[in-house]
């Protein structure tokens, strides 16, 4: 059976740097799945997006978030359509992630308001068949980074996403405590974590878009690649191997 994937890139930094480069090697081992996987990498840099103030106008005269910026346009990468797997990136600001990516986070309110608001005109999203993963960057190796993976986990499983985790819950890279916007490039452990993001989100989403339909020899072949350099370096990956 033919799948095609979409899988959406974000990243959540004000700057073009390291978030950058790590989802964009997310995105490219996601590419090299044994399928056919489009991509598409966005970002927030230079963005205006403000934090939602709870003014209820969405609710009250039932329609989208009435800010004017850049937030609608940037969420509808993953509303217009849902795509089949989201990355979503962000360098660690005092043990999570930026204010940026949270203001983007939390405006997500009003996509939600049928669930609470009565003949509200715009179904929420469905993102259940929708594979995702968190990858974050910081300045030292121990600086906070799972504590921003984990925000962005939970933003996804606020709205409904499948999860996945990499190196542990995700994705987790440093700069090697040098301050350039490609210090990342000298993790090799971060880098390759981004890679196996790649792979357990197209692996995911393949699962979530073939389901039982999936054939023995594609599904073994997506197997292998996902499990493509876990094990290196003492990473063992005894806890996430495929089916059958």
């Amino acid at each position: 059976m033919s799948v095609s994937l979409q899988i959406v890139g974000i990243s959540g930094s004000p700057r073009h740097g390291n978030t950058e480069l790590l989802v964009e090697e997310a995105l490219r081992a996601a590419s090299d799945a044994p399928i056919d996987v489009s991509t598409r990498m966005v970002s927030l840099a230079g963005k205006r997006i403000e934090p939602c103030s709870d003014c209820q106008v969405c609710a009250d005269q039932k329609r989208r978030c009435v800010k004017q910026d850049d937030w609608f346009s940037l969420i509808s990468a993953i509303i217009d359509p849902v795509p089949d797997g989201i990355i979503i990136g962000s360098p660690v600001y005092f043990f999570s992630v930026t204010a940026q990516l949270r203001a983007f986070f939390e405006r997500c309110t009003s996509l939600n308001k049928a669930y609470w608001v009565s003949e509200f005109p715009f179904p929420p999203p469905d993102f259940s068949r929708t594979a995702a993963a968190a990858i974050a960057v910081g300045f030292h190796r121990h600086g906070g980074v799972e504590h921003a993976v984990a925000d962005i986990l939970h933003w996804y499983l606020t709205i409904g996403c499948v999860c996945t985790g990499a190196d542990y819950i995700g994705g987790p890279a440093w700069q090697i405590e040098k301050n350039a916007r490609d210090a990342v490039l000298e993790d090799v452990i971060g880098m390759r974590n981004a890679r196996i993001v790649g792979r357990r989100i197209a692996y995911l989403a393949y699962l979530l878009s073939a389901g039982a339909k999936a054939s023995p020899q594609t599904l073994r072949a997506m197997s292998d690649y996902r499990s493509l350099e876990i094990g290196q370096e003492g990473n063992s990956d005894a806890h996430s191997q495929p089916p059958g």
